[in-house]
C-alpha cells in the first residue's frame, strides 16, 4: 500500500514539474480521500492549487488543514505556499509572518529567505532585506537575481561599492543579465565614477542590440549622454540622447536631458524647443521649467528665467533647486533681500547638502529682539554699525563656529560680513581655506581663524552658520540700521571699505614692500586670464595672446605697460607663447606660487597699479584689497559681478567689463583698450 501511495506521489509531482497542473491536481486530490492527514498529499494539493491561480482556495485550504492536524502547521513547506497566497495578493506583513514561520520550522529555507527579502525591498526596509538576502547568498551564492537585488538593497543604504561588488557576482552567475549590466552601469555613475559607468553603458548597448530590447538600448544611449555630460564631451553626449529620443521620442526625461546639453553647447533655440517639448509632454515638470529658466538666463532673458522658476517652484513648491536658480539670479540682479533668503535653499540640494557641517551642535539663529534693538522698539539703545572687528558686546558668551562652505573666492567675498555680527557673539572661530589663514586673521584682529583641515572639536564652539549665510544676515543688519540716524556708517559706505590687508611677512615685525616698478614712467598691471573650473571656466577664460593684443600701450602714452602675470597654474609656455606673437613680455614673479601662497600673491597685487583678470579667486582677492580691479566677464556672470552697471556691490575698486556677444571678448577688451587709455595718460 505504501508503494502505491509512493508512486502515485511521484507521478503527480512529475506532472507537476511538465506543467500537466490540472492533472496533478486530480492525482493529488484523489490520495486525499484516502489519505487526508499525510502532509507530501497536503502539500500537493496546496501547490497544485498556486499553480493553477486558484490562490483563494489554497489559502483556505492550507488554513483548514492548519487547524486540523497540528503537524501541518509546523511545515515549513506549508507556511512558505502560505506566505506564497498572500504575497500574490499584495498583503506584505501577512506574507512575511508566514515566511518566518517557514525560516523558524527551515532555517536553511532558501525561497523563504528570498521572498522575504524582496518584500523588504519593496517596502523600502533596505537594512531587513539585507540580512535575508546575506542568509541565502551562503545557502546557494550563485543565484543571480538574489545577488542583483541584494546590490539593490546595497545601494539603497548608500552602500555603492558593496552594491557593485553584488552586480559583479550577479553577472559572473548570468554573464548576460540585463537589469545586473543596468544597475551596475547607473550605479557607478552615481558614485562619479563617469569612465567606468560608460564602458558599461556601452556593454548594455550592445546587450540590448543583441537581444533586440528597444528600451535597454534608448535607457543606454541615455546612461550614455549622462556619462558624457559628466566628463565635459557635450558633443558626444548630444549624439547619445539623440540616438535615445530616436527610440523613445515622447520621453520627457530624454527631451529635458538633450535640452540641457543644447544649453552647453550654446544651441539656445534647440535647448528651448526640446525643453518646451518635455513640458509639453508633461505639463508639471518641474525641473525641465527651472532648467528651461537656466537657458533664459544664460541668454540674458531675465525676467523670462525669473518666471520659469516661479513656474517650477510652483508646481513643486520644495523644488530646491529652482530656488536657488531663482536666488542666483536675484542676486545677481542685485536683489539681496529676497535672494539672499532664497539662496538659504541651497542644503536642499545634492550639490551642497554633502558640504553640511557634521556636528550635533544647533545652527545658529539671531534672535528678532536684536532686529527690534536695531530698530529702536525694544526700548534699548539701537546698537551702532560696527566698523571693526574689536566691537563687541561683553555681555555674550556665545561661541559661534563660521564655517565655509564653497572655494577660495567664497571664502574672500563673504568674510566681509563677520564685522557685523561680532558684537553678538562672545568668541567668533572662523573656518576657511588653510591659505586664507594668515592674510584673514591679520585684516580681522579678535576673530579666531582656523584651517579647513584641522581637527575642530565640538567643545570648541555653542553654535554654528555657514559662512555664505552671513550675507543674509548682513542684509537685515544693514537694513534694519540704514533706518536710524545713530548708525554710525551707511551701509553702502560700509561694504565699500576695503576688508583685506597684506600680513607680514613670516617671521618678520613689518611687511617687506615689493617694488615692481623698474621705472616710473612704468604703469604695473597684474593679469589673469584663464579659470580651471571643469563647467565654467571655458566661458570665463581667454587667450593670453588676445589679452595682450588688444590692450597693448596705445601709441603716445606717457606711462609704458609693466606686465605681471598673476596667473595660479603651469602657464610659462603660454607666455612664451604670446611674448613671440606679440612682441609683449609678461612678467613671471620668481618663486610666487600663485595657488598655494596667497599672502605673497596678496603682495604682489597690492604693489600693481592696477589688476586685470577674468572671474576668479585673483578678482575676489585684489578687489578685497583695496587694488584697483578690472573684471573681464562672460556675457552671463557669477552673481557676486551682478548684471548691473557699476560699482559693484562690496568691491568699491572694483569695475566690470562684460560681453556684449556670447563667447565674443572683442566689445569688452575694446572698452577696457580705451580706459586704459586714459589711464596711462
Amino acid at each position: 500500500m505504501s508503494s502505491d501511495i509512493d508512486s502515485t506521489l511521484s507521478k503527480a509531482a512529475q506532472l507537476l514539474h511538465d506543467g500537466e497542473v490540472g492533472n496533478a491536481f486530480a492525482l493529488y486530490e484523489s490520495l486525499l480521500l484516502d489519505h487526508p492527514s499525510d502532509l507530501r498529499v497536503i502539500i500537493g494539493v496546496a501547490k497544485s492549487l498556486c499553480a493553477k491561480g486558484e490562490i483563494d482556495e489554497a489559502g483556505e485550504f492550507i488554513d483548514e488543514c492548519f487547524e486540523k492536524f497540528a503537524h501541518a502547521s509546523t511545515s515549513a513547506t506549508l507556511n512558505f505556499l502560505k506566505g506564497c497566497t498572500f504575497e500574490v495578493k499584495g498583503l506584505w506583513q501577512e506574507a512575511i509572518k508566514c515566511y518566518e514561520a517557514c525560516i523558524y520550522f527551515d532555517p536553511k529555507h532558501f525561497d523563504a529567505l528570498y521572498n522575504q527579502g524582496n518584500i523588504f525591498l519593496e517596502l523600502g526596509r533596505y537594512s531587513e532585506a539585507m540580512t535575508r538576502y546575506e542568509f541565502a547568498t551562503e545557502l546557494i551564492p550563485t543565484h543571480s537575481r538574489l545577488l542583483n537585488n541584494a546590490g539593490i538593497a546595497s545601494v539603497k543604504l548608500g552602500q555603492f561599492a558593496k552594491g557593485v561588488a553584488f552586480f559583479e557576482a550577479s553577472l559572473n552567475a548570468t554573464p548576460k543579465f540585463v537589469e545586473a549590466v543596468t544597475n551596475k552601469a547607473w550605479t557607478l555613475l552615481t558614485m562619479g565614477l563617469a569612465n567606468e559607468a560608460l564602458e558599461q553603458f556601452k556593454e548594455l548597448l550592445e546587450l540590448g542590440q543583441e537581444l533586440n530590447l528597444q528600451l535597454t538600448v534608448s535607457d543606454a544611449h541615455k546612461g550614455c549622454g549622462i556619462a558624457y555630460v559628466e566628463l565635459l564631451k557635450n558633443s558626444e553626449a548630444l549624439v547619445s540622447f539623440t540616438k535615445a529620443i530616436q527610440l523613445d521620442p515622447n520621453n520627457p526625461e530624454l527631451l529635458n536631458n538633450r535640452g540641457n546639453v543644447y544649453k552647453y553647447l550654446c544651441q539656445w533655440e534647440s535647448a528651448i524647443a526640446d525643453l518646451r517639448q518635455a513640458i509639453e509632454l508633461q505639463n508639471d515638470y518641474a525641473q525641465a521649467r527651472s532648467n528651461l529658466g537656466n537657458v533664459y538666463k544664460e541668454m540674458g532673458e531675465f525676467e523670462q528665467a525669473l518666471d520659469e522658476y516661479q513656474n517650477a517652484i510652483q508646481l513643486q513648491p520644495g523644488f530646491a533647486q529652482a530656488h536657488l536658480n531663482k536666488a542666483l539670479l536675484l542676486l545677481g540682479q542685485g536683489q539681496f533681500d529676497s535672494g539672499f533668503q532664497e539662496y538659504e535653499w541651497r542644503w536642499a540640494t545634492p550639490e551642497y547638502s554633502a558640504q553640511v557641517l557634521q556636528t550635533s551642535k544647533p545652527m545658529w539663529e539671531i534672535d528678532k529682539t536684536l532686529f527690534d534693538t536695531l530698530n529702536g522698539t525694544s526700548g534699548v539703545e539701537p546698537i551702532s554699525a560696527p566698523i571693526s572687528a574689536s566691537v563687541a558686546l561683553e555681555t555674550s558668551t556665545l561661541r559661534l563656529l563660521v564655517w565655509n562652505e564653497q572655494g577660495v573666492g567664497d571664502d574672500i567675498y563673504f568674510v566681509r560680513f563677520l564685522p557685523l555680527i561680532m558684537q553678538f557673539v562672545g568668541r567668533l572661530i572662523v573656518r576657511v581655506d588653510e591659505r586664507l589663514v594668515p592674510i584673514f586673521a591679520h585684516s580681522f584682529p579678535g576673530i579666531h581663524f582656523v584651517a579647513e583641515n584641522k581637527q575642530l572639536s565640538e567643545n570648541e564652539f555653542d553654535v554654528h552658520i555657514p559662512i555664505a549665510s552671513l550675507a543674509r544676515w548682513g542684509q537685515l543688519f544693514l537694513a534694519q540700521g540704514s533706518k536710524k540716524s545713530k548708525f554710525k556708517s551707511p551701509p553702502n559706505s560700509f561694504l565699500a571699505t576695503s576688508y583685506l590687508a597684506c600680513p607680514p611677512k613670516s617671521g618678520g615685525e613689518t611687511n617687506e614692500i615689493i617694488e615692481l616698478k623698474q621705472s616710473q614712467n612704468e604703469f604695473v598691471i597684474g593679469i589673469s586670464w584663464k579659470s580651471l573650473h571643469p563647467q565654467s571656466g571655458t566661458k570665463r577664460s581667454l587667450a593670453l595672446e588676445e589679452f595682450i593684443q588688444q590692450l597693448q600701450s596705445p601709441e603716445g602714452s606717457i606711462k609704458t605697460i609693466n606686465w605681471v602675470s598673476l596667473q595660479y597654474s603651469e602657464v610659462s609656455t603660454e607666455i612664451k607663447d604670446a611674448a613671440v606673437k606679440t612682441g609683449v613680455q609678461v612678467r613671471a614673479i620668481e618663486h610666487l606660487d600663485a595657488e598655494h601662497d596667497l599672502d605673497e600673491m596678496a603682495r604682489v597685487m597690492s604693489a600693481c597699479d592696477l589688476v586685470i583678470s577674468i572671474d576668479n579667486t585673483t578678482a575676489h582677492m585684489s578687489a578685497a584689497l583695496g587694488v584697483k580691479t578690472w573684471v573681464l566677464l562672460p556675457f552671463t556672470s557669477d552673481w557676486r559681478w551682478q548684471v548691473v552697471r557699476d560699482p559693484v556691490y562690496g568691491y568699491s575698486s572694483a569695475r566690470t567689463f562684460r560681453q556684449t556677444d556670447f563667447n565674443q571678448w572683442s566689445a569688452p577688451l575694446a572698452e577696457m583698450a580705451d580706459e586704459l587709455e586714459k589711464l596711462l595718460n
